[in-house]
């Protein structure tokens, strides 16, 4: 009995330092950052082969820290209460790929420009933030990155809306599909949005 007892001591103190580390979402959006950023400088040669590196890239380091299904919602605005599962399921899966292209298309043109981060702005309760960073471009004035960020459960942040240069991400996408759909329909427009090429 005593031995595991002490087994279960033992677990509860590797467990606890874990939990009660506090992760700062700076900390979050720098660290994928930096090892995406890295990596392509690291392997320009398969860049130059074709999308799949940067795609499986995007796909594996960024989208793990972005809530993709809130993203969804948020793009498809008064509309998502307005279809089913399965549509919101198959809008989600062709979201999915708009966002992997449109990162890798930003990450495409990084070529070693320094990334520089302000200070992280919380809201009152503390459960959204707001990284901001800039890419310091030669010759020209940074550029203002910030990324949006929510805490689902306490040592979680997630990637919810992006901002580049003053224009959202998601406001963008909520207005070219809401057009979209009153010109076409849901159901086209999902259809292109899971045809997109990546």
């Amino acid at each position: 009995m005593f031995r595991l007892l002490s087994v279960l001591g033992l677990m509860l103190a590797l467990m606890l330092p874990a939990q009660a580390e506090e992760v700062h979402p700076q900390k979050v959006v720098k660290s994928v950052s930096d090892i995406v950023l890295a990596e392509i400088l690291a392997n320009k040669e398969k860049l130059d082969q074709g999308p799949e590196f940067l795609l499986s890239l995007v796909e594996t380091r960024m989208l793990p820290i972005i809530d993709q299904e809130r993203m969804s919602q948020l793009a498809l605005g008064k509309y998502w209460a307005e279809i089913n599962d399965q549509q919101r399921s198959d809008f989600a899966e062709g979201f999915k790929r708009l966002l992997i292209k449109t990162y890798a298309g930003a990450f495409k043109a990084y070529t070693g420009q320094d990334v520089t981060y302000g200070e992280t702005r919380f809201n009152k309760s503390g459960d959204k933030a707001i990284v901001s960073s800039d890419i310091h471009v030669a010759g020209g004035s940074p550029v203002n990155l910030q990324y949006r960020l929510y805490q689902p459960k306490p040592g979680q942040w997630l990637v919810y809306d992006a901002t580049i240069a003053g224009l959202g991400l998601i406001r963008t996408y909520r207005a070219q599909f809401s057009d979209q759909i009153e010109r076409d329909g849901i159901d086209k427009t999902i259809s292109q949005l899971q045809s997109v090429q990546l």
